[in-house]
């Protein structure tokens, strides 16, 4: 059970923080459980209940600062999320957000940074869909490096597109 006050990673809501343990009040009568009042640090201002029983399913440990470090510094070897073309990558990307692992999470960017990186390139647009879904990536991995290493989201990112734009559009 996760004690109060202690920061998590609940799925594709990613860094939340434990605000309460309660049963709450709109269950109704005689079904009543307990549940994590948890506080999103991604979508500032939400308030998640997650029933205590089973959350140990979709809640994990926030990464340590060391993997955080090991994450950025070896952008270039992660490998790349392999994405359908168009609208049929949108079902892959949204698993990978769901499972919302750091390392998948890193590959998944670093995909989308070069796909927009090659658009760009050759003077075309990068897809409304692909810039939603990398938006969301980033604020999620980017908030929860930026907790384990302890400083902002903002230093994180400028971090992470430093060495991704450093790195070759073409493959070996």
């Amino acid at each position: 059970m996760l004690n109060i006050g202690e920061c998590v990673i609940y799925g594709s809501h990613g860094l939340c923080k434990v605000r309460d343990i309660l049963v709450p009040s709109f269950l109704e009568r005689g079904k009543e459980k307990l549940y994590y009042m948890m506080i999103s640090a991604v979508d500032v201002g939400s308030v998640l209940y997650v029933p205590v029983e089973g959350a140990e399913d979709k809640i994990r440990e926030v990464i340590s600062a060391d993997y955080a470090e090991g994450l950025i510094d070896d952008i270039e070897e992660a490998p790349e999320t392999e994405l359908p073309e168009g609208k049929k990558a949108e079902p892959a990307i949204m698993a990978i957000i769901k499972r919302n692992t750091a390392y998948e999470m890193m590959g998944l960017v670093k995909s989308l940074h070069k796909i927009k990186s090659h658009r760009e390139a050759e003077g075309k647009k990068f897809a409304t869909l692909n810039e939603k879904y990398l938006n969301m990536a980033e604020k999620i991995l980017y908030t929860e490096l930026a907790f384990s290493l302890e400083t902002e989201k903002d230093v994180i990112k400028r971090r992470v597109i430093g060495v991704l734009s450093d790195l070759p559009l073409e493959t070996a």
